[in-house]
Parts: structure tokens; C-alpha cells; sequence
């Protein structure tokens, strides 16, 4: 069972029977022992790349006779010295013996995946046979070390009966820009010039959109409180008052505009000696908030009113109204509006009595004519006011246009019978199921995380690049040709991972009794960022096969624990690979996307089309540290 490791060869003559038909000279082992692969040593000791380990010494015979070698291993102490041998086979004696070579050549043997284990030290020795004799000692010892794993990755048993994700909670606000008139190129209380109208009567009134820091902070809690009573479940956008005043802010399909807090309507008479003095100023807070519909070109949009204040030249409170203000919101080009519909009448007495909130809804329509089955929209909003003395409105209140983040682009290119709208410069989330499919998140948040290229990370600015199918992309790309690249299929059909992934990858047919191992890439291959993806065609980090990607497989130590590997049978990972490659159950793996097609493509919630950004979470890793050259956590966490 553990034989004396000074035991004269002959005592387990695993090479053949000692014979002694004739004299001649024994064998004898080099003194140069190697154990790859391997391209150095530290303190004496082989630093060994791969569990699949490559045994080798030299061998002389005076006689010249072929001779081999018998390959002896055993684990070491805490001195490094031998301790207890390793069974290498199944044979009698568990080691392994090489092939004949000519007197003077290398003898080499390989030891199997699963038999040397990551991060244990390890000592052998070599005898050298001739056919008919022993040598009589062993060589000296030799050592090494299988390298540490680069990644461990502590998961729990994948539950089959997982809730769906809800994307919705995982679509933070964006703070987006539109064209506005810089308010801070003006004085607060500027007098009546070239940018206002002559109103008949004597009367000169201005529209203008004032600075967000014109407001105090209790008028912006007031503010806040009133909007929040009076939108209540009528609101559009539900998020809208838990935004930051003062600033615009998207999501995909939602716009919840502050950014013209406040507006300003002021009233200037005429004095018989040309001058002029303010007779009315008004000020109002203004929220614009906009609902898009994913499976219709006709969109929904408010525009909320709550007076602040009215004053008259004196700064009193007196009746200079009433004060009627009328949207004139519109949308551009093959895009028609409605008229609005009012919650709250949009006329005010100035005696600062009345401060009742105003809420327009408009209604607008895109028509989707262009061959490209795409329709980009610009909105544009504008305002007048009048009072009972004016003869004409005033008619040059300009709250902006949509452009550039607020345009909105519908499409019909995947639902022609139900075409839908968002706003594009909003970059939506993709979140993966981790209590189904715990492997496969374990796997893109690893190379998401260590890459250099980070491939869909938020932080790092680098958001997935989508490909849609073939006809749907400029370049009439398959993605499934990209899959082939980093996981190509075996000549007679059978897949990557059953071929060449990890046997220890673990399979579930308690789930799925079919299960087979499969090959998970990430990037995705739906994607630009994938690795298959030629550079020619805009691919971003182009590779010729997926042996070049970091490996990994997933695997189940025990009932209820998994752990996500890097493959001890390859080198370690450098961590400037720009692709990974991990084996996994193919249920697992197959799974893992659900909902992706029927909520990011142009026929879901959030119509991605070609080339379309989005960004990639992976919550429950949040806690992980991915900076070291060793990647171990444990998910969820402790």
C-alpha cells in the first residue's frame, strides 16, 4: 500500500520481471528529472502549469540497449520530504511506466487529469529497465508543484423553480441633455428687450425659462409635496418625483424633464415717456414627463404646472391676471399631436391666492413610412401666456428640444404588427437569473469583471453591442457563426464541451434526464463584443478560436455546493485573454438567456436593434473582489 521508497526497484518490478539469462550492464537513470509543463523552477521545485503533468528523465545502457523508465510519485511533508506514494494507474504497483527509448534519450510519461491536485507539492523518482535488468537504486528525488487554481467560485444548488428576474427594478434613471436656452447668460430679472413681444394695450410680456437654483430648497420641498399629492396614481412616470429637481432624466421607455424648473411670465406696461415697469411676474414650477409604448408608435406626454408665486411691480399680491398659460408642445418629422386634455384648469388669478395645479396630456402618433422600418422623432415644446388686457398671446416661451437624448426612434423591424418606441440614448439592463442558473451568471460576471476589455460593464464604460439575426444586421451576420468560433462543433457533430470540456463538469439530468455538457462564451454571441465576431465587421475583440479564451468549467463537490473552476488541465489564465469559455451543463447554459429575445430584441419591451448599447449586472457578485490574480468568493454571500 505504501511501499519504502528505498526499496530497490526490483521490489515492484512494474516494468517486466528481472532476468538473468545473460551478463550485461544495468541501466541507469539521468540525473536531469523534469516535470512540465513547466518553464521554471523556485527553490528546486518544478512550478507545474497543469494537472495534466508530463514526467521525464533521461536514461543511459553501456550496452546500448533501449531501456524505459518506471515513474514513482508521492506526496510530501511539511519538510518536503516523501510521505505517501500516488496511485498513478490502476495497476498493481500505481506507477507509470514509459515506452523504450534509445540509450541516451528521454523517457516521458503523462499523468491523468484528476490524479495530481491544484496547489500540492509532490516528489518522484524514476528506475530504468533494459528489458531483462533493474538498476539497482532509484534516482534522485525530484520536485513539484501543481499550480493553484486561478479561480474558485463557491455557488449554491441551481433551483429549477426560480422566479422570473424583474428587469424593471434594475433600469436606473439617466440623467439625459436636451436643447435649452442657458438661463445663467441672463440677468434673474432682466426688462423687457428684442427677446420679448409687444402685446397691444401698452403691454410687453417675456417667457423664459428660469435657473433650477432660483428656487429655494423649502420651495423645492413645497414644490415636490404639491406634485406628489397631486399626480399620485395618475402619474405617468411613478419614479418621476423621486428624481432630482432641476435635471432631465430617461429611461428606456420613460422621461421625467426638471430641467425647466422654473418658468417665468412676466408683464411689462409702457409709461407715456417710453419706459417700461414690470406690472406682473409669475412663476412656475414645470415637470415634463413622457410614457413611451414598447408595442405602439402612439405615446402619451404631461406637462404638470404649479405656480410658485405673483407679484405685481410693488411686490404685492394683486390681481394683474388672470394668467392663462397654453402648451404648444409638438413632434417632428411624420409625427401628429394632440390637443391637450387638462386636469386642473390653466388659468390663474395673481393675487397669490390661487395656486392650483394644471396638468396637460397630450397624445402623439408616429407614422413609420421609411424602407428601414425606423422612424426617429424630435419633440419640441414651447409655450404662450395671455391676460385679459393683451391682445395678442405672447407666444415665445421655449422649454427645448428633444435632441440629443431625448428623441425618441420607433421601429417595426421584428413586429410589424406591433411596432413600438423608446428613447435610444437610454441604455437598458440585462440581468440574469442567479438562483436558476447560478453557474452561467458565475461565468459572466468572472470575465466581465477580470478582462481588460469588461465586456457590458457599467463602471468601466463598456456596454454590449447588440447583434441581432442575420437579417436584421448591416453585416447579415449569423451569431451562431460567432458561437462557432469560440465553440466550434467536432466533424462527426458532437459539441465542444462533450468532447473537450472538463469531465469533472457536472450535469443535471434529475433536471433535464437528457442533459448534456454544453459551451458557455462571454461574451455572448448575440453581441459585437463577442470574440467571433470579425474585426472587419466591426467586431470588437476578435479572436480565431475559443482556446485562446479563459477556461472554466462548473462542477457540484457536493449536494447543494457548486464551485465555478478555471481548468487545471490548461495553463492559468493570464487575464489578458478578451474571451471566455466555460463547460457547463447544458441545461444550465441554455437557460440561462431566457426572456432575453422577448424583452431586448425589437419585438420586447426595450427594441434593441443592431448595434443598440446595453450594460450587463450581475447583483449578486457585488460583494466580490476581482482584483487579485486568484478569484475566489462565495455567492451569495455568507
Amino acid at each position: 500500500p505504501n511501499p519504502d521508497p528505498t526499496a530497490a526497484p526490483s521490489s515492484r518490478p512494474a516494468a517486466g520481471p528481472e532476468k538473468n539469462v545473460r551478463a550485461g550492464n544495468r541501466p541507469v537513470s539521468g540525473k536531469n528529472p523534469q516535470a512540465g509543463p513547466s518553464t521554471s523552477q523556485a527553490g528546486g521545485v518544478w512550478q507545474v502549469s497543469s494537472t495534466e503533468t508530463v514526467l521525464s528523465n533521461t536514461v543511459t545502457d553501456k550496452d546500448n540497449d533501449e531501456a524505459n523508465l518506471t515513474f514513482e510519485v508521492y506526496t510530501t511533508d511539511a519538510n518536503g520530504k516523501p510521505k505517501t506514494q500516488v496511485k498513478l494507474d490502476d495497476s498493481e504497483f500505481g506507477v507509470l511506466v514509459s515506452d523504450f527509448v534509445p540509450s541516451g534519450k528521454t523517457a516521458k510519461v503523462t499523468v491523468d487529469y484528476g490524479i495530481l491536485k491544484p496547489g500540492v507539492t509532490y516528489a518522484f523518482h524514476t528506475s530504468a529497465y533494459d528489458g531483462g535488468l533493474y538498476e539497482t537504486e532509484w534516482s534522485p528525488w525530484a520536485k513539484l508543484k501543481i499550480r493553484d487554481r486561478a479561480v474558485d467560485i463557491k455557488l449554491p444548488e441551481p433551483d429549477k423553480n426560480a422566479a422570473k428576474v424583474n428587469l424593471e427594478e434594475f433600469q436606473e434613471p439617466l440623467e439625459a441633455q436636451r436643447t435649452v436656452d442657458d438661463p445663467s447668460l441672463r440677468k434673474t430679472r432682466p426688462g423687457p428687450d428684442e427677446n420679448c413681444s409687444d402685446l397691444g394695450n401698452n403691454k410687453i410680456g417675456c417667457l423664459e425659462v428660469g435657473r433650477p437654483d432660483e428656487l429655494t430648497k423649502k420651495q423645492r420641498a413645497t414644490v415636490e409635496q404639491r406634485l406628489r399629492s397631486v399626480r399620485a396614481d395618475s402619474d405617468l412616470v411613478s419614479w418621476c418625483t423621486d428624481t432630482s429637481p432641476g435635471k432631465d432624466w430617461i429611461k428606456r421607455t420613460e422621461a421625467c424633464m426638471k430641467r425647466a424648473t422654473p418658468i417665468h411670465a412676466r408683464i411689462y406696461s409702457k409709461l407715456p415717456n417710453g419706459q417700461t415697469i414690470l406690472t406682473g411676474d409669475g412663476t412656475f414650477a414645470s415637470v415634463i414627463q413622457m410614457k413611451l409604448d414598447p408595442q405602439s408608435t402612439s405615446f402619451l406626454q404631461e406637462w404638470t404646472l404649479f405656480p410658485i408665486d405673483f407679484a405685481d411691480f410693488e411686490g404685492k399680491q394683486t390681481e394683474w391676471g388672470p394668467l392663462t398659460l397654453t402648451p404648444k408642445f409638438s413632434c417632428s418629422p411624420d409625427c401628429s399631436t394632440s390637443s391637450p386634455t387638462w386636469r386642473g384648469f390653466p388659468t390663474w388669478s395673481t393675487t397669490g391666492a390661487d395656486l392650483h395645479v394644471a396638468v396637460a396630456t397630450f397624445n402623439h402618433t408616429v407614422s413609420i413610412t421609411a424602407p428601414s422600418g425606423i422612424s426617429k422623432v424630435a419633440m419640441k415644446w414651447e409655450w404662450s401666456a395671455r391676460t385679459p388686457d393683451t391682445v395678442k398671446e405672447l407666444d415665445q416661451g421655449d422649454l427645448g428640444t428633444s435632441t440629443p437624448d431625448l428623441d425618441v426612434r420607433c421601429d417595426k423591424i421584428a413586429a410589424p404588427a406591433k411596432p413600438g418606441c423608446v428613447f435610444p440614448a437610454y441604455k437598458p439592463t440585462w440581468v440574469m437569473n442567479f438562483k436558476k442558473y447560478p453557474a452561467a451568471v458565475a461565468h459572466g460576471w468572472l470575465i466581465q469583471s477580470k478582462l481588460p476589455n469588461h465586456p457590458g460593464s457599467k463602471s468601466a464604460g463598456k456596454p454590449m453591442k447588440f447583434l441581432p439575426l442575420a437579417d436584421k444586421n448591416e453585416h447579415g451576420r449569423d451569431p451562431q457563426k460567432n458561437r462557432d468560433v469560440i465553440c466550434p462543433k467536432e466533424s462527426d457533430g458532437k459539441s465542444w464541451a462533450s468532447v473537450h470540456g472538463n469531465p469533472d463538469t457536472t450535469l443535471l439530468p434529475e433536471i433535464k434526464p437528457t442533459d448534456t455538457s454544453s459551451c458557455d462564451e462571454f461574451a455572448y454571441a448575440s453581441t459585437y463584443n463577442s470574440a467571433g465576431m470579425p474585426s472587419a465587421l466591426d467586431g470588437l475583440n476578435e479572436v480565431t478560436s475559443g482556446n485562446t479564451c479563459v477556461q472554466t468549467y462548473a462542477t457540484r463537490v457536493k449536494q447543494g455546493e457548486w464551485h465555478l473552476y478555471d481548468d487545471s488541465r490548461k495553463a492559468a489564465p493570464t487575464w489578458k485573454e478578451v474571451c471566455g469559455r466555460s463547460a457547463m451543463s447544458g441545461w444550465i447554459n441554455s437557460g440561462s438567456m431566457a426572456g432575453f429575445s422577448g424583452t431586448f430584441s425589437a419585438a420586447g419591451k426595450y427594441h434593441l436593434l443592431d448595434k443598440d448599447e446595453y450594460w450587463v449586472r450581475f447583483p449578486e457578485f457585488e460583494h466580490c473582489d476581482a482584483s487579485k490574480a486568484t478569484v475566489t468568493c462565495t455567492v451569495p454571500k455568507p
